[in-house]
């Protein structure tokens, strides 16, 4: 039976058949197994991303707990700033009361007044702020009034606005204990002692984030046109600046583009008759021989100083025969006697008069001195000889400054540093005197206020070349008061000394506590200059 299975089987397939079958089967499993390779090695990547992805969902889940968290911290914060930002707003009013006065019938009634112009500036504010987001919430109202009164009093006394300058300070005092928020504040003499007020009291104020307004009366000045300019451009200043005008404002305010507004039941808007820019009158001066009195002509500025005949007419004279010298301390120099004046009085019939020798007193007063002897008074055709000595008058100094009152500097020679003699002489005295150094003032200035006791040398002799060096030294210095000093005897630099034209990268006057103090040639066009002894600047 098995033989003839074989023979069967034989038959059926071939030696070859069977070999083909069993290479088909063999690559069936090859491909098997690669479809299990396969399938393994995907489910091995799809193991690693779970893996990875459990590790990620597992960070931001910690993530996530985390930022809530800082999220409730932040938030919990949040509110504690916004309570501090809201708990006790205020808006605050800062007035120059140099130049921002209040009106003349409140003053004239210095009791009952200050009451009614603190009430009046209450309410002008309340007011303005009803238009506004703050209209809703009734925020105190600071109000800082900063002045220097004795000389305010006595500029009111004289156009005869109140009668004295008790009735100044009783304004002063009735305006401060009329609210507890209100304060008329006496910063004593000097310039700039209200100014330097101001200027602190508006950076503290705004600097403040309780303070929502502030309302500053200065217009009238253009020396705080540098402090608002900084913040042209800033949306939180714009939002928060409020200028108000009093006098005309002066174009530079206008041209900053914050809001301004007017309380004219409160304040003056026109300036005071001896504030106005003073003008000499252009008239001839009286004909009158030296032995009458000299007519002079009372100045409203100051009240009590002598007025300037028109200084067109001055330089018209040929010849000055009375000088009279500006008196330190007044507002104006005094008048000049003319040639034409001593003309029509040798018109009168002459007479045996001793020869007068006028001279001045140096205080504004005139001497007069005759000789002995009558026999010496006139000449062979019997007229009168006058010897008159001529008064030395020495030019008041003055200030220039541009239109955004930036102190100018007047140009200044370089000294030689070749073959110049002076150069070393001043280098080995500079040396011997160290660590001390020379005194600007006593030097440049030509005194000191503090004398012996200034700790700068008072004691080295320094001929006019060394001197020259010096002042070119100094002058390379930026002036600590910055572009709004207003010292006459200042020689110290307050821009840089080669403008418009310096192009040194590392210039000290780049980078200074001011800023960049280069100006161009249009930043030194002058606009006013003011001048020792006189109140008020001239416009240029």
């Amino acid at each position: 039976m098995s033989n003839n299975l074989l023979s069967q089987f034989a038959s059926a397939a071939s030696i070859e058949d069977l070999n083909a079958r069993f290479v088909q089967l063999a690559k069936h499993d090859e491909e098997r197994s690669e479809l299990t390779y396969g399938v393994l090695k995907r489910l091995y990547s799809y193991e690693k991303e779970i893996h990875r992805l459990e590790l990620d969902l597992e960070d931001q889940t910690k993530s996530r707990m985390t930022y809530q968290q800082d999220a409730r911290k932040l938030e919990g914060e949040k509110r504690e700033i916004e309570q501090l930002i809201n708990k006790d707003p205020y808006v605050v009013v800062l007035v120059d009361g140099d130049g921002s006065k209040f009106l003349d019938s409140l003053l004239q009634d210095p009791v009952s007044g200050a009451d009614v112009a603190a009430q009046r500036l209450k309410q002008g504010i309340k007011d303005y702020l009803k238009n506004t987001p703050l209209g809703a919430v009734d925020l105190p109202i600071l109000v800082r009034v900063f002045a220097n009164l004795n000389d305010l009093a006595r500029s009111l006394r004289l156009t005869n606005i109140i009668e004295s300058a008790d009735d100044m300070r009783t304004f002063a005092e009735q305006f401060t204990n009329s609210r507890a928020e209100f304060d008329f504040i006496n910063v004593g003499r000097g310039k700039e002692n209200a100014d330097s007020k101001m200027r602190k009291m508006f950076k503290h104020f705004l600097n403040n984030f309780q303070c929502r307004k502030i309302f500053f009366a200065g217009c009238h000045d253009n020396g705080y046109l540098h402090e608002l300019r900084e913040h042209v451009g800033d949306p939180d200043a714009k939002e928060r600046i409020v200028l108000l005008e009093t006098t005309p404002a002066e174009p530079g305010f206008v041209a900053l583009g914050f809001p301004m507004i007017r309380l004219d039941t409160v304040f003056r808007s026109e300036p005071l008759a001896n504030e106005k820019k003073y003008t000499y009158p252009n008239r001839p001066l009286p004909s009158q021989s030296v032995h009458s009195s000299v007519l002079l002509e009372k100045s409203t500025v100051d009240g009590g100083s002598w007025g300037l005949p028109e200084p067109s007419r001055r330089q018209q004279s040929p010849v000055s025969l009375v000088t009279m010298a500006p008196s330190e301390g007044t507002v104006s120099p005094s008048p000049t006697l003319s040639a034409a004046a001593l003309a029509a009085s040798s018109a009168q019939p002459p007479t045996p008069t001793p020869t007068a020798s006028v001279s001045t007193s140096g205080n504004g007063g005139i001497s007069i001195k005759y000789p002995s002897s009558y026999a010496a008074a006139g000449s062979a055709s019997g007229h009168q000889n006058i010897n008159v000595q001529t008064a030395k008058i020495k030019n008041p100094k003055t200030i220039e400054y541009n239109k955004y009152n930036h102190r100018l500097d007047s140009p200044i020679k370089v000294p030689s540093f070749n073959n110049n003699p002076s150069q070393a002489t001043y280098k080995a005295k500079a040396d011997k005197i160290k660590p001390n150094a020379f005194c600007n003032h006593y030097y440049l200035a030509g005194k000191c206020k503090w004398g012996d006791e200034c700790d700068r040398d008072h004691s080295t002799k320094l001929t006019p070349g060394e001197i020259a060096i010096h002042r070119y030294k100094a002058r390379t210095s930026v002036c600590p008061a910055g572009p709004s000093c207003d010292d006459y005897s200042c020689c110290l630099s307050h821009h840089c000394l080669h403008d418009p034209h310096c192009t040194r990268v590392d210039c000290k006057f780049k980078n200074t506590r001011y800023g960049d103090l280069h100006l161009s040639k249009e930043d030194m066009v002058p606009a006013t200059r003011w001048t020792e002894g006189i109140a008020f600047p001239t416009t240029l």
